[in-house]
């Protein structure tokens, strides 16, 4: 029974990409929760995967200059929500990572969820799912969103013009349709900055 979980669980995996994060509980199929745990191990010493989290493997991808390549805290956290069905949204530091705004990756991923609250160690790092209230979905344009959770994030003490200058390419990428309709979600100070920006072309304070 073991060496048909196994090689079931086995095949899956060769069928997959390089570098593809999968969880124990996409094998439910297969066998019993015990079953599965122990092929995994046997997987995991074979270095056939690596578990980066309880629960949470990858399939090694590696390149001959950098060496072995892990899935970001971005694409975990997108395929935990997937699988949870869960609607998540990156906030604070990581909002302003993913646009850009500062290179240095966050040990801590914070992102509003209107699932469950918990925590996700990841080597080093930790994704923080935080409950939030169903309206802050209700600006679905990603960009927008982000750009909304980066100003949130800050002091307004913190928002100057050379912030705000940094923030001008991706507020002219936002489309005007997502502006005109999803933005008025946003606290109104964050709308008059979103909108002075989007009909400049430098912020003067």
């Amino acid at each position: 029974m073991v060496k048909s979980v196994q090689n079931q669980i086995e095949n899956k995996i060769v069928q997959s990409y390089k570098g593809h994060v999968f969880f124990a509980d996409d094998f439910t199929a297969y066998g019993t929760a015990d079953n599965i745990r122990q092929v995994l191990f046997r997987l995991e010493k074979k270095q056939c995967i690596e578990r980066i989290a309880q629960g949470i493997y990858v399939k090694p991808k590696e390149d001959h200059l950098l060496g072995k390549l892990y899935p970001s805290i971005e694409e975990i956290a997108q395929k935990i929500a997937k699988r949870d069905q869960i609607k998540i949204a990156p906030t604070g530091v990581m909002a302003q990572y993913l646009l850009g705004l500062t290179t240095q990756i966050p040990l801590k991923a914070v992102y509003l969820t209107d699932g469950s609250p918990r925590k996700i160690a990841i080597g080093s790092r930790t994704i923080y799912f935080k409950r939030t209230v169903p309206k802050t979905f209700l600006i679905k344009d990603k960009l927008l969103f982000l750009l909304v959770q980066a100003l949130r994030a800050k002091e307004k003490k913190e928002i100057t013009p050379s912030f705000l200058n940094l923030l001008l390419p991706a507020v002219k990428q936002v489309g005007q349709n997502a502006r005109e309709t999803q933005l008025k979600h946003a606290p109104r100070w964050i709308q008059e900055i979103i909108n002075q920006l989007y009909s400049s072309t430098v912020y003067v304070e």
